[in-house]
Order: structure tokens, then sequence, then C-alpha cells
């Protein structure tokens, strides 16, 4: 590699693995998403790729520190006061040290100031509504023009308000008929419809991805950019969004460099890994040196085939969204285990704007029942962990195994949730963050 690599890293709401291109059935979806599909077609696609935590702020947080968010202190949402502290280290401020200049497009959630995160430039601040990419593009295209022929490679961070709801502020919905509905929500055309709209919202991104691409080709930058493509968290549904189940985890990334073997050919990369790996892969790919102080391992050795799997298990937690609801879980290959901290009237927590739309509608009565304090899922018999396990003695031996990894993990990342009810840090909101 004789220069480095420019960086786009796009970063979506709430899309889970929902592209045509991640179609299974866990995922079943009959998107048409030929640019975001074309990613990994071209580039590489990471199938059993999972966030640190099934909500916003906490998740980035993890993305851009390759820290949990106990540890970097963002375990709230920003647009309810939270903030991540100043001396955490980030993505940005790591790539300015190896030579790149740092750009925010956009949405960014994970402080209260932008000017903290480490980026050179920052676009104009406004409400979450105008980081649309219809309201952005133009912004897109700009930048890229303007650093065209830059000396210094650029990292820049584009984050769009889709896919969060309400989803018909931001397009139109699809012909319902199109839609696959997944196997843990049922059959109901109040989610058939709602999902509908969530299809309108992707497939409008898909076309500013394709347009972003092809300007790319168009003005000489595309054969030495590395295009990621990925999310914060889960799809905004019922047992997704704000639940350690793997559709509130497990979220897409797609990966093209055409300069390098590793990110080209189309590879389907299968390994478990954590939205914490990306920032050290980077740091890794680009030639610097891996921080010591970040929970993340560079996936690279598996591109390289130098090994299958860098992680035995990936930790993900929940600790405030609108209510405190702290949550900690362990996931392997076969098993999950969560640990349920706070007693809870409902099976699992529904955000309120998904519960004032059609789907959460649909599912409240389904899950008016007490929510036990640990679950236990087989996760090869019972990919959709529908079936607690936790009170069947067969695995009393799995459940202690997963229970003193957790206990384990909690203690060596301090936790502060081990010391008891975590200080809910709010600060007052002021302006545009």
């Amino acid at each position: 590699m004789t220069k480095k690599p420019n960086i786009v890293l796009f970063i979506t709401h709430d899309q889970g693995q929902y592209v045509g291109c991640y179609d299974s059935p866990q995922t079943p979806n009959s998107l048409d998403t030929p640019n975001i599909d074309k990613i990994g077609h071209k580039g590489v696609r990471f199938t059993n790729y999972f966030c640190t935590a099934p909500q916003c702020s906490p998740s980035r947080s993890s993305m851009k520190t390759s820290l949990y968010p106990h540890q970097n202190g963002l375990m709230g949402l920003v647009n309810r006061g939270w903030t991540m502290p100043e001396d955490n280290k980030t993505l940005a401020m790591y790539l300015k040290e190896n030579g790149y200049t740092t750009h925010l497009l956009g949405l960014q959630h994970e402080s209260l100031d932008a000017q903290t995160l480490g980026y050179d430039t920052i676009s104009k601040r406004g409400p979450e509504f105008k980081y649309s990419c219809g309201r952005m593009e133009k912004k897109y295209y700009e930048f890229f023009d303007e650093h065209k022929d830059d000396e210094k490679p650029f990292f820049v961070n584009i984050g769009t308000i889709e896919v969060h709801r309400p989803f018909q502020a931001w397009s139109e919905p699809v012909d319902s008929e199109r839609v696959k509905i997944p196997p843990y929500l049922p059959e109901d055309e109040r989610i058939r419809a709602d999902l509908a709209e969530i299809y309108g919202n992707i497939e409008l991104v898909d076309k500013t991805i394709g347009k972003i691409l092809n300007y790319l080709e168009d003005i000489g930058l595309r054969e030495n950019t590395l295009f990621i493509y990925t999310t914060d968290h889960g799809i905004p549904y019922p047992r997704a969004k704000c639940t350690l189940y793997d559709p509130g985890l497990k979220i897409l990334l797609l990966i093209h460099y055409p300069n390098s073997e590793l990110f080209s050919g189309g590879k389907v990369v299968n390994s478990m890994l954590s939205n914490l790996d990306l920032l050290p892969t980077i740091i890794d790919f680009i030639g610097g040196n891996i921080p010591e102080n970040v929970e993340g391992k560079s996936f690279i050795p598996i591109l390289k085939k130098e090994c299958e799997e860098i992680r035995e298990e990936i930790y993900a937690e929940k600790t405030y969204h609108e209510i405190y609801d702290p949550i900690r879980g362990i996931r392997t290959k076969q098993f999950k285990y969560i640990k349920n901290f706070q007693e809870l009237d409902t099976l699992y927590q529904i955000p309120g704007d998904i519960l004032m739309d059609p789907a959460g509608k649909a599912m409240e009565e389904r899950y008016q029942e007490p929510r036990p304090m640990e679950e236990l899922y087989n996760l090869e018999n019972d990919p959709n962990e529908m079936n607690n396990l936790i009170d069947n003695p067969k695995y009393n031996e799995i459940l202690f195994d997963l229970t003193t990894r957790l206990s384990d993990w909690m203690v060596k990342t301090d936790d502060p949730l081990l010391k008891g009810k975590i200080k809910e840090e709010k600060q007052e909101l002021k302006g545009h963050y």
C-alpha cells in the first residue's frame, strides 16, 4: 500500500441486518438494495457481527472507542442528556495520529458537543431530521470535491437519521405484499404495513449509496477509498431494539476497498465479531499500532486466513434507555445467557416510539407478563430465542460456565453495576450536537 486509503464510514440508525444480501431465516427480507449489496458482492460481508448495546449512543460509543459503554461512560442516550466523557480517545483521534484528516458529515450520537470527538471539520449542526440523506446528499458531493486532491488521506464519518422512526418522515412505504415478517414477530397486517415503511427508508438510503459510489468513481477517488457501511443496532421493532436478543444485537457490516485483496473479492466472513473490533482493524490495516487499552481485536488475521476466529464469545449490555433497565449478556456460537438486574412487568422493554406505531400496538398484549431475571438459550436448536432453558437441569454445566464468564468480564472491565444502581448521568440539552 503506497498511499494510505481514504476512509468513508457510513452509519445508519436502527438497521440491524436489513439489507437484501443479508436475507436469511432469522432476517428474512425482500429488500431491493442493489447498491448496498454491491459493497458486499465486491468486498466483504460479515454475517456474525454484533454491537455491544442495542441502543444508538452506547453502541456508537463502542464503535468509536473500542470500549464497552460502561467503560467509556456512555450508558444512556445523548438525546436524553448523556454524553461521552472527553477523556475518551476516539477513532478520529487515532486516525489523526496516523496522518489522516478527520471529518464529520451529519449525525453523531456520542457527545453533546461534537467538537470533543476529534474531527478537524464538522458539518453545520441542526435538528436530527436535517441529517437525512435527501437533505445531506449535496454536502457529501461537496466534501469529496473539496478533498479529492488532498495530500493527506481523509477519514469521513457520514451519519444519517434513517432508518429511525418516524419512517414516514423520510420516505414512502413499499408495497406491503413484498414484506417478509421475521420469525420473532407474529403474522399481523399491522406489522406488515409497518415493515413496508422501514423498507421504503432502507431503499431510499440504497439510492444515496449508489450515487455516492458513482460520484467517487467519477472523480477518481473510488479505487483508493476504503468504504465501510454499517449501523448501530437492531431494527426498531419489539424484541429487537432495546433487547439483548440477536435481532437487537446482530448488525450489518459491509466493507470494500478495490485496491486491497483483503477487502475485495466478494468474501463472506462468518466469524463472530463485535463492533469493538472495527477500530483496531482499521488502525491495523493502515499500518498503525493497535492501542493497548482497547477491548477490540483486529480481524485482519481472519481476512489473511491466519485464523478462523478471534473471539470465543461476545458480551453485550444495556443500562439506560427511556428507563433504568440494566442487563448484561454473553453469547457464544451455541448459547446465550442474559442476566436482567431489574424486575420488569413486561417480557422486555418496547421503546415509546415503537409502542406508538402499528408494530408496537400489535405486540402490546403479547408481552404483558413479568420478565425472568435470567435467560438461557440454545441458539443451535432455538435461533429465535423463544425457549428459556434457565430451569432445565440438563444445562446446569453450561449455565455455570456462562454465568462465571459473564461475572469475570464484569469484574475485568470494572462494570459499575457490580457496586449497585448506576446513577443517571444526564446533562441539560443545549442546542444541537
